[in-house]
C-alpha cells in the first residue's frame, strides 16, 4: 500500500491495489478544535462528519465536476473519502489548504450543514 502523509498535511493519501482514500485522524482534528468550538452552538464539534461536510462545500463550490466521483464514508474519529486518485489530489490539496487558513475554515463552516 502506498501513501502520502506529506502532500496533503495533515491528510493522508492511501492506495492500495483496488482502493484510494483521503482521510484525516482524530488526533489531527484536535489542533482545530477551537474552530469548531466557535461554532459549537450551531452544533459542530469537529469531528469526521464535520470534516466530511466541510469537504462537500469545498468540492460543490469549487470542483462540483467530482461530485459523482468521491464516495464519503466519515466517522466520529475520522474525516474519510475515496475515489480515483486525481480527484483525492485535488480535494487534497483544498482541504489542506483549508486546515491550514483559519479564515478559510471559518468561512466554509459558516455555509456547511451538518450531517
Amino acid at each position: 500500500m502506498a501513501s502520502d502523509k506529506i502532500t496533503y498535511a495533515p491528510f493522508h493519501l492511501h492506495e492500495d491495489e483496488k482502493y484510494r482514500w483521503l482521510n484525516l485522524i482524530d488526533r489531527d482534528m484536535l489542533s482545530k478544535e477551537h474552530i469548531f468550538e466557535e461554532f459549537r452552538e450551531a452544533g459542530w464539534c469537529g469531528n469526521g462528519y464535520d470534516w466530511s461536510a466541510i469537504a462537500q462545500v469545498i468540492v460543490a463550490e469549487q470542483m462540483p465536476d467530482l461530485e459523482q466521483d468521491l464516495e464519503f464514508d466519515p466517522e466520529a474519529g475520522m474525516f474519510s473519502v475515496s475515489g480515483p486518485r486525481a480527484a483525492l489530489e485535488r480535494l487534497g490539496r483544498a482541504m489542506a489548504a483549508a486546515y491550514h487558513d483559519e479564515a478559510t475554515l471559518r468561512d466554509l463552516l459558516s455555509r456547511a450543514e451538518i450531517d
